[in-house]
């Protein structure tokens, strides 16, 4: 028992994408997931005759003739009209000129498969064109803890600067393509469905509703018409021919059962509704996916309701943050969304924060004091070890006297401002006052010599990663 249940809960996990990167969002798998395993269950059931018997089941008023040909005949070849003359129940009641076929009730089975592989398209469009991406992103940083954070911040911010930064616009655009593509193949499917159905299939779950609304004394009234019946009727005609004992011809009228439109009809009612699901929340997500393009204030309304628990009133850094989500390209947004939907939570609050300070910062803002959990003397390593990489990467590309010149350069920007500086002033105000006593006066000294020893520390290390280039 433990077994089994171990395995059902593996088996949704895997169906459920738990713990999977995410590469789109929930309309996005309504279409490529749930509809396509749907269509596949489906398959599945109406070609299992455990649930409904044989397909088809006919006789005749004599039993000269074999039943295993007979069922194989009418299956094949025949007519379903019953005579209008019949009053049985679940037959075809809105008899024309039109003689209604059974080829379609063979191909049911392979007709879902191919729905099935119809939905799928727009995924394999997506998955071609996602590359991975998302998953090299945020590689060992999706946990509930995040070892080595700092590291893997400079990191990530280094390839965000270099590959990424105004070069994803076509990356978002064609995954809302996708989606768009996702509402047209719905349409397309609901259309080739309604011919495959002998153009009965429109208003099909419509009136299955109507019909099931009315009172029962009215559902059993010979002119009430059962719409399930008439695109999958239960009870059909069959004319099989056959040469008699004298050489002519022999026709024999029979009555068949048939037991798969059991599944038929219940099946298509479904889709008929699933279709209709499908169409609304694919035209809501195209219009978002519209005023997202429009404006970027929506763009930045999401990202702020994905991350509300670190986006609030407490975190100073939301104006550097919102001038970055406001001013920045529209794939560069779509990465950073896509991004928060997999990285650590903390983790991606302190990287977005940090992006908005160094690769699009706002002149208009002064530096604030960080208060997403990470110092001043943290911004600032960051912020060295990715500038160091990107010019790294450059200078390999301009030869060698090119490399001399950045680093010359790059040694006189490298040096660290001091943090402590405002800390250092007020130590000194405080350190001139008369009403001190001896016990505060030794707290300053030993505070001063703290901030000396910490700037002293923070040269140094400047100055052996330069050592360590060279």
């Amino acid at each position: 028992m433990a077994a089994a249940i171990g395995i059902a809960k593996t088996a949704t996990e895997i169906f459920l994408g738990v713990g999977e990167v995410s590469i789109d969002n929930f309309t996005f798998k309504l279409y490529y997931k749930w509809t396509v395993t749907m269509f596949i269950v489906s398959s599945v059931l109406v070609s299992t005759s455990q649930f409904f018997g044989e397909p088809i089941q006919c006789e005749t008023a004599e039993d000269s003739i074999d039943d295993d040909v007979l069922n194989a005949f009418c299956w094949m070849y025949s007519s379903f009209d019953m005579p209008s003359s019949y009053t049985g129940s679940c037959a075809r009641k809105r008899v024309d000129s039109t003689h209604l076929y059974n080829t379609y009730y063979q191909w049911v089975s392979i007709f879902l498969v191919a729905q099935a592989m119809l939905f799928y398209i727009p995924r394999c469009i997506w998955i071609l064109q996602e590359g991975g991406l998302m998953g090299y992103l945020v590689k060992g940083t999706t946990g509930r803890v995040v070892e080595n954070a700092d590291e893997k911040k400079g990191n990530l911010l280094r390839n965000f600067q270099i590959h990424i930064h105004n070069k994803f616009s076509a990356y978002a655009f064609c995954f809302f393509f996708c989606e768009l593509l996702n509402v047209i193949l719905v349409i397309f499917a609901i259309f080739i469905t309604h011919k495959f159905l002998n153009n009965q299939f429109l208003t099909y779950g419509l009136d299955v509703y109507l019909y099931f609304s009315l009172p029962p004394e009215e559902r059993i009234r010979q002119e009430t018409v059962n719409p399930m019946c008439e695109v999958f009727p239960k009870i059909a005609a069959c004319d099989f021919h056959r040469y008699g004992m004298g050489g002519g011809m022999d026709n024999r009228f029979g009555i068949c059962v048939l037991g798969l439109n059991m599944i038929n009809d219940k099946v298509f009612v479904f889709i008929w509704y699933w279709y209709c699901l499908l169409i609304i929340l694919g035209v809501i997500r195209i219009i978002s996916r519209t005023s997202q393009i429009a404006s970027s204030k929506v763009r930045y309304f999401l990202m702020k309701i994905k991350m509300n628990a670190y986006f609030g009133k407490h975190n100073h850094h939301m104006r550097h943050i919102q001038h970055y989500v406001l001013n920045c390209s529209i794939g560069d947004w779509f990465v950073l969304y896509q991004m928060s939907k997999n990285l650590n939570k903390r983790f991606f609050a302190e990287f977005i924060a940090l992006t908005a300070m160094i690769v699009n910062p706002d002149p208009n803002i002064a530096p604030e004091e960080p208060e997403i959990f990470f110092s001043d003397e943290e911004i600032f390593r960051i912020k060295n070890f990715s500038s160091t990489e990107v010019s790294k990467d450059s200078d390999t590309k301009n030869g060698d006297e090119e490399e001399e010149g950045a680093e010359e350069e790059e040694e006189e920007s490298s040096k660290p401002s001091n943090p402590f500086a405002k800390v250092e002033g007020d130590i000194e105000e405080a350190s001139g006052a008369s009403c001190l006593t001896g016990k505060q006066r030794m707290l300053i000294k030993n505070g001063k010599g703290a901030i000396s020893a910490k700037h002293k520390a923070m040269v140094a290390n400047a100055q052996v990663r330069r050592l360590k280039r060279r």
